[in-house]
This record gives structure tokens, sequence and C-alpha cells, in this order.
């Protein structure tokens, strides 16, 4: 991926913004290692069971960060995108694995470069180095706000929070693989009154029971976001 090839295919202002203050740095002698990779809906972009060999910048789509170290519940715990940096948290931290798997939870589009030209060019580069800096501030910021939020939420706000995080890819839809009792525990409520919350958030259509399991569909998805911001303005 040469610059100007960049500049021509990414156009959007975030585009813009990611080549002025971070792409145009690089070096020439980084830009040959560079290359587009396409990943499908569901694909898995980075394992965390192993450190990734690559750093991505997501330049289209929409993928998910899920936390699956503990393999009964994982759950989708950030959307990341364009232009968001995949991979490089576990370089920075000298870590021998990935702190989370990257699934695509649309058809993506990242520029990728191996982890180690990456490296050996951002440490020797303070301005794109603070750059990064910024944009992983931003988003542990925005996780440790929605982290306080939490717990002025009621208790439908909260299973719609919790579906977020823990509805995780099948196929087309997101599945829960939390029990009742164990989404009951983290709402701080009876299972009384978490068998009532999610009845009510099946009447208003924003998540579907089947065979017993909380599943949401892309749309679903989309309006439960919505009303989980509309829930956290309002406190």
């Amino acid at each position: 991926v040469k610059k100007h090839e960049f500049e021509s295919r990414y156009q959007r202002a975030e585009h813009r913004e990611f080549y002025r203050r971070f792409f145009r740095r690089m070096p020439e002698s980084v830009l040959p290692y560079l290359y587009v990779k396409k990943f499908s809906y569901g694909e898995t972009v980075i394992r965390s069971a192993s450190r990734s060999e690559t750093v991505y910048f997501l330049m289209e789509g929409k993928a998910h960060a899920i936390d699956d170290r503990v393999q009964s519940l994982p759950y989708v715990f950030v959307e990341l995108y364009p232009v968001e940096i995949l991979g490089d948290y576990e370089l920075f931290a000298h870590r021998e694995s990935s702190y989370a798997t990257i699934t695509a939870a649309a058809p993506c589009e990242c520029i990728a470069m191996p982890s180690r030209v990456y490296l050996n060019w951002i440490s020797g580069d303070a301005g794109a180095l603070f750059y990064r800096l910024g944009l992983v501030m931003n988003q542990l910021g925005e996780q440790a706000a929605a982290g306080r939020q939490y717990f002025f939420m009621d208790c439908t706000a909260r299973c719609a929070s919790q579906i977020l995080q823990y509805a995780v890819p099948e196929g087309e839809d997101f599945v829960m693989r939390l029990t009742r009792e164990q989404l009951a525990a983290r709402l701080g409520c009876s299972l009384r009154t978490c068998h009532r919350v999610v009845e009510e958030l099946e009447r208003e259509g924003l998540l579907s029971v089947r065979k017993g399991k909380i599943t949401v569909d892309g749309g679903q998805r989309e309006r439960l976001t919505e009303y989980l911001k509309s829930r956290v303005q309002g406190l």
C-alpha cells in the first residue's frame, strides 16, 4: 500500500485524520510490508490464545473484541470501527497472548503489516506513538465510564447492557450463554424480576427468546444499543 494509494482508496473524514496524523509518518522502507486484508462476517481476525504476528488497521466494516478466556462466559466487550488499530496492545505489554479474540462483525477491510515491522517503526516515532496513545486512552476511558454508569442503571437498562456484552455471534444472530440465574446475579435482582425484564424487552421487539435462550439479530442489537444510550442519557 503506497501513500497515494491510501489517499485515493480511503477518503472519509476518519481516514483523512488517520492518514494525516499516523499513516503518512511511515517511512518508505516500511510501505512494502503493507497489504490489504479482507475478512468476511464472523471470521476471526486475532485469536486470544496467542500473540498476533500481524497488526491491522481497520479501514472498513466493524469488529468485535470478545473476552473468551472464561469459556462458559465469553462476551463482546467493545465494538471496533474505522479507524482502529488491532493487535498492538500485546506488543506494548510484551505479552505472549492477545487480550481478546477479534472477530469481524461485518465484512471488514484492513491494512495489515507484520508486528515486528510495526513495533520497530512506532517505537522510534514519538509523534505516531503519541497518536496511538491517544486512541488507547480514549477507548479505555469510554470503557471505564460505561462501567461506572452501570451502577446507576435500573434492571432493564442493565439487562440491555449485559445482552450487548454477553450475546456472542452464532451464525447471523447473537445468543446469550448466561443462564437466567447468572443474568439475575449480574443485574442484582431476583430471578422473578429477571424474567419480567426479559419479557418486557421481548414485547418491545428488542430481543427474542428461542428454546429458552435470549437471542438478538443485527437489527435488534442496534435498537438495544440505541435504547441503552437513551437510558444512560437520562441518568
